[in-house]
């Protein structure tokens, strides 16, 4: 990794794999949190994670666990819902090392166009799905 990462972990903890009715619970969320604390331990010298509490104010449909990754200090334009775990778990990898760079990895026809997508009035989402299926 070339420069610093902030991963930040959305969870509901103390719900263990219990689903309440509203949508509180994860059965998930201790296992992300034990794969993002592994990979900061990788490299300390450069990760960082904060574990946030999703809580009630996020269950209207927020899914949890949620990893985000950005350059510390900025919004997080990368998040992974779910746990990114198996398969996956390369995309996350590559999110790191790009993110580190400060590399999207696009060809130069590529950002001409998101370039323009700031002419736009309205907020453009952009999504991936990885799955191995």
């Amino acid at each position: 990794l070339d420069g610093p990462v902030q991963l930040r972990l959305l969870t509901r903890p103390g719900s263990g794999r219990l689903i309440l009715p509203g949508g509180m619970g994860c059965q998930t969320c201790g296992e992300a949190q034990e794969l993002a604390e592994e990979v900061v331990a990788a490299a300390p010298d450069k990760l960082t994670l904060e574990v946030v509490d999703a809580g009630p104010a996020l269950a209207g449909g927020a899914e949890v666990p949620r990893l985000e990754i950005s350059k510390p200090g900025e919004v997080a334009r990368i998040a992974f819902q779910g746990l990114p775990g198996g398969y996956e778990f390369a995309t996350v990898v590559d999110a790191l090392e790009r993110v580190s760079r400060s590399e999207p990895g696009l060809s130069p026809e590529s950002l001409e166009q998101l370039a323009r997508l700031e002419e736009l009035e309205e907020p453009v989402e952009i999504m991936v799905f990885a799955t191995p299926t």
